[in-house]
């Protein structure tokens, strides 16, 4: 048994947004992601009960009880953990939320058996707890959470980080929650009727992450948006837009938006929008008329220990 060296702990970890690539990450290309500045903060506590304890009750099947399962696992440790989760992340929108949960809670449960946040042990842990949401996540989320700034994910070579110059970025949420699963299902079913034709669209969107990051040194805000609009025409193809998705990026352009895309998994969820600062208050007022709207800062820090 590994000695207690900490009786409560805190940590908080923040949401994401991707910017260019979702879905396609599933399949080894490339996409361009951001923490921001929403956060969840975990605190959690020694219990005399053994096992993972949202509050005063268990709760199985949940994200940060599996990611906090997999670290006494791997710690030795044998007393119980009482957690609790405070989240500034809508649910099931697109913006990493179970993902953050699973990060903040591994986090402080290594905190308590170790003294210390293991990141590697973080790491694993919240993917393992993203699995009983997502199946098969690609672990983009995950990695965000616990690195935070900006970069570029591949599934077989890992996170990059990169400087964006993009500072801060709307968000639209459309209000139709989705589960990550069935979009990610429904991925699977188009590339499978549609061998030829995915490829294609895999392969014009590793095209289009390189125009991005040219587009991000130019500093060609228009260029950038242009592209956005085009990253979403191929997700609409493969099935993961919608009605409220559509809808949102019709406001968000005639309101001034350079471009505008869905953010997360589809289906529902976020949509992304690039604006001009000048012009952010004016956009952001206009679509608010319909759904909620989000102004966040974007390479927002990532995984770290807070006061209890």
């Amino acid at each position: 048994m590994v000695p207690l060296t900490m009786e409560k702990a805190a940590s908080s970890a923040p949401g994401k947004v991707i910017l260019f690539g979702e879905h396609f990450v599933v399949y080894d290309k490339p996409a361009i992601v951001s923490a921001i500045n929403l956060r969840v903060r975990v605190e959690a506590w020694r219990y005399e009960k053994p096992g993972v304890w949202l509050g005063y009750r268990t709760l199985v099947d949940h994200p940060s009880t599996r990611a906090v399962e997999y670290v006494l696992e791997k710690t030795g440790l044998m007393s119980g953990i009482r957690l609790k989760i405070l989240s500034k992340i809508p649910a099931s929108v697109g913006l990493g939320s179970s993902a953050s949960v699973s990060v903040a809670s591994a986090a402080s449960a290594s905190l308590i058996s170790l003294g210390r946040i293991d990141r590697e042990l973080v790491e694993k842990a919240a993917l393992e707890g993203e699995k009983i949401v997502h199946v098969n996540p690609s672990g983009i989320d995950t990695t965000i959470a616990v690195r935070g700034g900006s970069g570029i994910y591949r599934r077989s070579r890992g996170f990059s980080s990169i400087d964006i110059p993009l500072k801060k970025i709307l968000i639209i949420d459309t209000g139709k929650t989705r589960r990550t699963g069935e979009m990610v299902s429904r991925v699977r079913e188009f590339s499978e009727k549609n061998k030829e034709r995915f490829s294609e669209i895999l392969s014009r969107e590793e095209e289009l992450i390189n125009e991005v990051l040219d587009a991000f040194k130019s500093l060609d805000f228009e260029k950038i948006g242009e592209l956005m609009l085009v990253n979403q025409s191929l997700l609409k193809e493969v099935g993961v837009s919608s009605n409220e998705i559509e809808e949102a990026i019709k406001l968000a352009l005639d309101a001034g938006a350079y471009g505008a895309k869905l953010t997360g998994a589809g289906g529902g969820g976020c949509v992304i929008c690039l604006v001009d600062e000048d012009k952010l208050e004016k956009v952001s007022k206009s679509i608010s008329n319909k759904f909620k709207v989000y102004l966040t800062e974007l390479s927002a820090e990532g995984l770290r220990e807070e006061k209890i």
